[in-house]
């Protein structure tokens, strides 16, 4: 299952761990540096990343991780 680690904006010391099948939708913000990511909870996390670099850690498996 995919799934990644982000860096949160608010705070960069600060991680979450969300599985892909999970995820709702993921927005980019206005400059496009960081994304929301609005998880079937209904929780949101603003993170760290682009569109693509959100959407490239989240189609990672646990085995391609070292």
């Amino acid at each position: 299952m995919g799934q990644g680690i982000f860096q949160l904006k608010e705070n960069a010391e600060q991680t979450v761990n969300i599985e892909k099948r999970q995820v709702q939708e993921i927005i980019p913000d206005a400059d496009f540096r960081f994304s929301l990511i609005i998880l079937k909870d209904g929780s949101k996390h603003f993170v760290c990343g682009t569109m693509e670099e959100v959407t490239k850690e989240l189609e990672k498996t646990a085995g391609n991780r070292q």
